[in-house]
């Protein structure tokens, strides 16, 4: 149990080093996340502004 708790500095560093891969792909996606929403946002404002009738936001 002990030994459980008391890690190499190797296996530190490849603990790290997974944990560190891990992070990179979570940022990743999540940028894609936010992106893809962004996009679909844009989408839908466009969309709005097109159907306005009036034109007072189009207009501007």
């Amino acid at each position: 149990m002990a030994s459980d708790l008391i890690r190499s500095p190797t296996v530190r560093l490849l603990h790290a080093r997974q944990d560190h891969a891990i992070c990179l792909r979570l940022a990743a996606s999540y940028r894609h996340r936010i992106a893809a929403g962004e996009t679909a946002e844009r989408a839908d404002n466009v969309c709005a502004l097109s159907n306005d009738g009036g034109g007072s936001l189009a207009a501007a």
